[in-house]
């Protein structure tokens, strides 16, 4: 039973970056640009895509709630009820949460002060870096299209 359950782990970690490249591309840039929008404020006013907000929380922030939800429910329900495989899942969506927390909010946007996550970034974390700046402040018109974090176009990969 641990194998399938990690296997269900790894699964809706992984699952995650699709739902939030989809997320991103459909719902935050589509009908809750509303609340996303604070993120972009200063995307044409800085080069690079760090302090984007005015105040210690954006709109964009709801999302981190929104996102969560579906992970507690499932640990919840998972621990009632005695299913395994649902405390799994939602550990696995926990650790995208965080991932995506990290790299995102800390070492792109730097949100917090993390110094040694701002430095000695392997070529990896370089192309995040460049590929979420892409999206921040576009050089070309495919650009702004990179919704990914941890998946993106090969391209970015070069420095």
């Amino acid at each position: 039973m641990i194998p399938i359950n990690l296997s269900l782990l790894v699964l809706a970690y992984f699952f995650m970056e699709f739902v939030a490249w989809s997320n991103h591309k459909y719902i935050m840039h589509g009908f809750l640009w509303k609340w996303h929008k604070d993120h972009h404020l200063k995307d044409w006013q800085v080069s690079l895509p760090e302090k984007t907000e005015e105040w210690k929380f954006e709109k964009n922030d709801r999302f981190f709630i929104v996102y969560a939800l579906p992970a507690m429910v499932l640990m919840v329900l998972g621990f009632m009820y005695t299913y395994d495989y649902l405390v799994f899942i939602s550990i696995g969506i926990s650790l995208y949460g965080i991932t995506y927390f990290v790299v995102h909010d800390i070492i792109i946007h730097k949100r917090l002060n993390v110094p040694f996550l701002f430095k000695n970034h392997n070529f990896y974390t370089r192309a995040i870096v460049r590929a979420h700046t892409a999206h921040h402040w576009p050089q070309n018109k495919t650009d702004f299209h990179n919704y990914g974090l941890l998946v993106f176009p090969i391209r970015f990969f070069k420095p």
